[in-house]
């Protein structure tokens, strides 16, 4: 859920400058960077509460004080209040249930990835209330959405409502659910849909390395990856999983449109207000308008934004299937999508690894690493192995993307998803044996993944 910004107030009146928004996209490959973004759950230790946004040292504080201290700039400003901060290195936003994001800039190596969070630590860390926890799970799992408050944000009230119409753990999803995601750029047309493909086949085995999710609301919940299955099956079927045409490559930037025209709005913003529309396809707003207001090219970018599938095309691509983890996690998430997708040989092997390709094989393997994680079985093989195998192809692919590029060697950022295979130990493992030998105590489960 991303950060507002200044919309681009050009009338959108044919679906063609839509095609072409996409192709503005496009990027020369030795411009191609990388971008991560994380989340964060913040509890305070006296009393295992989330943090709210107005409560004293709430983030309302901690946002003025990153401006004060660090020079960041006030961002979006909601209802007269300062609800993101932005600077070069990137902007730190509110997901709906407090989960504290850094969306960080483009970079080129994972080195400068991990610097960039490490700093981001640091300064919020000098900011933040000794009394406060920074944690990253893929879900929190001791607290039911009644007991998070809600972000001051008018986008959330309007998604609040109406995806509780679409599937009955939506706000599960919205204020208990944390992740970590890279984007990445493709370079044309034929590289967007190559790329998208690698990374819809790849995602499940990615979710799966990274399952950190098995608990919810103080029970263990028998899953690897409880977030994965919340997306998957109880917040909107319109706007989450895996569009059909993805699993092949003979599609293009109209297909893409057609597919975003067509999934139900939230809203629209006209002078910082949010005009509600839930449920109103882009396609009948692009055509007829909508009580007087017609689109514009912001209006677009915006719906964009409230599109959740696995892999997200913007003017850049998503990919979003892993639970939220420590450092090592958040920097290990980057390093093997780049060693996959930055690599046409590593793109390649990946497709070899799902041959022959089943669509509904590929969707019951989507449903068994979230349940089982590294410990399930498909039909193409042990999940483990396959993650191996997967890890193998990045591991190579970074080995010759710094070569080419003549910079340091990535592959190390990729050493612990090779122990979590050695070992046969999932996050997800480690986080249900800590939080059952320390009997559900959230906060001294926070004290033992806390951030550094």
């Amino acid at each position: 859920m991303s950060r507002e910004h200044d919309a681009d107030s050009r009338p959108l009146t044919d679906r063609r400058q839509l095609i072409e928004y996409f192709r503005d996209g496009e990027t020369s490959v030795s411009d191609r960077g990388i971008g991560t973004e994380h989340e964060k759950f913040v509890i305070r230790r006296s009393d295992a509460s989330m943090l709210s946004f107005e409560q004293p040292g709430g983030f309302g504080d901690i946002f003025q004080a990153l401006i004060d201290r660090f020079g960041f700039s006030p961002g979006s400003v909601d209802d007269g209040q300062i609800v993101d901060v932005v600077s070069d290195d990137g902007a730190i936003t509110l997901e709906p249930g407090g989960q504290f994001e850094l969306s960080g800039a483009i970079r080129d190596t994972i080195f400068e990835v991990a610097d960039e969070f490490d700093e981001h630590i640091r300064q919020v860390r000098a900011v933040a209330d000794d009394d406060l926890q920074f944690v990253i799970w893929g879900m929190n799992p001791g607290k039911a959405p009644e007991d998070v408050p809600w972000m001051p944000k008018s986008r959330y009230r309007v998604m609040r409502d109406y995806l509780a119409t679409r599937g009955n753990m939506a706000h599960w999803m919205m204020k208990t659910t944390c992740t970590v995601q890279a984007n990445f750029d493709y370079v044309s047309e034929d590289d967007l849909s190559d790329l998208v493909h690698t990374a819809v086949l790849a995602s499940p085995l990615v979710g799966a390395l990274f399952a950190n999710s098995p608990i919810q609301n103080g029970e263990p919940t028998g899953m690897q990856s409880r977030r994965n299955h919340i997306w998957w099956t109880g917040t909107d079927p319109d706007r989450t999983g895996v569009p059909s045409f993805m699993y092949s490559t003979d599609w293009g930037y109209e297909q893409v449109v057609d597919h975003v025209l067509d999934v139900p709005m939230f809203f629209i913003r006209r002078e910082g207000e949010y005009i509600d529309m839930a449920g109103h396809s882009f396609r009948q707003f692009l055509d007829d308008g909508y009580q007087g207001h017609q689109p514009l090219m912001g209006d677009f970018e915006l719906h964009l934004t409230t599109l959740f599938p696995d892999v997200r095309i913007k003017q850049f691509v998503e990919v979003r299937s892993a639970d939220g983890g420590p450092r090592d996690a958040v920097l290990a998430l980057p390093a093997i999508w780049k060693g996959l997708l930055y690599d046409d040989d590593a793109r390649s092997r990946v497709v070899e690894l799902f041959d022959p390709l089943d669509e509904q094989d590929h969707r019951q393997l989507i449903r068994t690493c979230y349940q089982e994680g590294i410990h399930g079985d498909s039909p193409w093989g042990p999940i483990a192995g396959l993650c191996r195998q997967l890890l193998d192809i990045s591991d190579d692919g970074l080995r010759r993307i710094a070569d080419r590029q003549s910079h340091r060697d990535e592959t190390e950022f990729l050493r612990p998803l090779y122990h979590r295979l050695d070992t046969g130990r999932s996050w997800a493992d480690e986080l249900l044996e800590d939080f059952r030998q320390l009997d559900g105590d959230l906060v001294a489960l926070a004290d033992k993944w806390a951030l550094p």
